[in-house]
C-alpha cells in the first residue's frame, strides 16, 4: 500500500468530480451499451456511427491538435511527427501487395496487427493513468511496480481471452478456432480466467484494507479496470453477434468495437481537455508561440467543433472500408476503397506511434507541470 493512502485533492488529475466523471466514467457508460443492445438491437449501427464520429474519429484530433497545431511543440518535436507518417506508407504497401498479386493476406495481417497493437494501446494508456495517480500520492517504487502488475493482469488477460477466442478466428480465415485448438483450447481458457479471477481477489482485498483510511486512487482505478475488461471480454464478447443482421466478421462483432474504445476515447479527451487548460488557457494563450492550437483548443466550444469535423471526416473513411452498414441498418456488399485502408490504418497507427512518444511525463517537464507531478504545490494547484 502507499505511505500515503488518504485520497485528498491532490491526489486527482483536475479534481474529484472531473476524474470520477471523465477518467473513470466512461467504463460505466460503456458497460450499459450491451444492455441497450439486448433491448433494441436494431440501434447498434446508430451507436457505432455516432460512436464513429463523436468518440472514435474525434479523439484522433485531440492528438493532431496538440501536435502538429502547436508550433512551440511541433518545432521541438519535429524528428517524431514527420517519421511517424511512415505509419500511411505501410498500409498502403499492403495495398500495393494486394493489387499486384491478388491475395489479401499482407492487408488482412496488417489489420491484425493493428488491432493487436490496439490492445497494447489501451492497456498502456491505462497504465498511464495509474503512473499519474501513483505519482500524486508519492507511492515508492516498490509498490508501484506491484501496482502495475496488478493492473496489467486485470486488463492483459481478458484482451487475450478475446483475442484467441473471438477476434481472431472472426478477423483471420487461417486463425485456429477453439475447436481445432482442442485441450491447448482449454488450458488457455482456464489460465485466463484464473489469472482474472486472482487479480480480483488482490484488488479486492487491497479495497477493503485501505476503505477505512480512504482507498488509494491507484486501487480504484485498477478496479475499475478489472470490473470493465472482466465484463467486456468474459460476459459480453461470447455473446457476439448482438447486431441480428450481422453479414460477416466485422459486424459480428459491432459492439465489441465500439466498447473496446469507447472508455478510451472518454479517457483521452479528458486528459487532452486537461492539457489545454493549462497549456492553451492559463498560460495566458500565447497564440504567437502556440500557434492554431492555442486558438482552437483555448475554448472548449472550438475544441468539440472542430473534433466533430475531425469524426465526421473519419466516418467518411470508415464507409469507404465497406464492411459496416448504414445507421438505419441496411447493407449491400459493396468494395473497399484501397484510400480509405490505407487512411483508415494510417490514422490509427500514426495516432498510436505518436501517442508513446508525447505522453511521457517522466520526460517532458511540461507535461508534468499541466497533470500536477512536480511537488507538492503543483498537486494542489492541479486540483483547481
Amino acid at each position: 500500500m502507499s505511505a500515503q493512502s488518504n485520497v485528498t485533492a491532490g491526489n486527482y488529475i483536475i479534481n474529484p468530480k472531473f476524474d470520477r466523471t471523465w477518467v473513470l466514467g466512461g467504463a460505466g457508460l460503456t458497460l450499459a451499451l450491451p444492455l441497450l443492445a439486448y433491448a433494441a438491437p436494431e440501434l447498434l449501427p446508430w451507436f457505432f456511427w455516432a460512436w464513429i464520429v463523436f468518440f472514435e474519429g474525434s479523439h484522433f484530433w485531440a492528438t493532431i491538435s496538440r501536435t502538429y497545431l502547436d508550433r512551440k511543440f511541433s518545432f521541438e518535436n519535429r524528428g517524431v511527427l514527420l517519421g511517424s507518417l511512415i505509419f500511411f506508407v505501410l498500409p498502403a504497401l499492403a495495398i500495393v501487395h494486394w493489387q499486384s498479386t491478388g491475395s489479401k493476406l499482407a492487408i488482412d495481417l496488417y489489420g491484425f496487427g493493428i488491432f493487436v497493437w490496439s490492445l497494447y494501446h489501451n492497456a498502456r494508456q491505462h497504465f498511464g493513468f495509474f503512473s499519474i495517480y501513483s505519482k500524486k500520492q508519492n507511492d515508492s517504487q516498490a509498490v508501484k511496480s506491484d501496482g502495475k502488475f496488478w493492473l496489467y493482469a486485470a486488463i492483459v488477460a481478458p484482451q487475450f481471452h478475446f483475442l484467441m477466442f473471438q477476434k481472431g478466428p472472426a478477423a483471420l480465415s487461417f486463425f485456429p478456432s477453439r475447436e481445432a485448438l482442442g485441450t491447448l483450447a482449454f488450458g488457455l481458457d482456464i489460465a485466463c480466467w484464473a489469472i482474472s479471477a486472482l487479480a480480483g481477489w488482490v484488488l479486492l482485498r487491497r479495497w477493503v484494507s485501505t476503505r477505512a483510511s480512504g482507498v488509494p486512487m491507484t486501487w480504484v482505478y485498477s478496479a475499475v479496470c478489472f470490473v470493465f475488461y472482466t465484463v467486456m471480454f468474459y460476459a459480453v464478447a461470447p455473446r457476439e453477434p448482438f447486431y441480428p443482421s450481422a453479414q460477416n466478421g466485422a459486424q459480428g462483432l459491432m459492439l465489441l468495437a465500439v466498447m473496446n474504445s469507447l472508455f478510451h476515447n472518454i479517457q483521452y479527451h479528458a486528459i487532452v481537455w486537461a492539457y489545454a487548460r493549462k497549456r492553451y488557457q492559463e498560460s495566458g494563450r500565447n497564440e504567437a508561440a502556440l500557434g492554431w492550437a492555442a486558438r482552437i483548443n483555448g475554448s472548449l466550444g472550438s475544441y468539440l467543433l472542430m473534433s466533430t469535423l475531425m469524426g465526421l471526416g473519419f466516418a467518411w473513411i470508415v464507409w469507404g472500408l465497406g464492411d459496416w452498414p448504414s445507421i438505419t441498418g441496411t447493407f449491400e456488399p459493396r468494395d473497399m476503397s484501397s484510400l480509405s485502408y490505407v487512411l483508415f490504418f494510417g490514422i490509427i497507427g500514426h495516432h498510436f506511434y505518436l501517442d508513446q512518444h508525447i505522453w511521457r511525463p517522466s520526460k517532458q517537464p511540461e507535461l508534468r507541470s499541466y497533470l500536477g507531478m512536480n511537488d507538492q504545490a503543483g498537486l494542489q494547484a492541479a486540483a483547481g
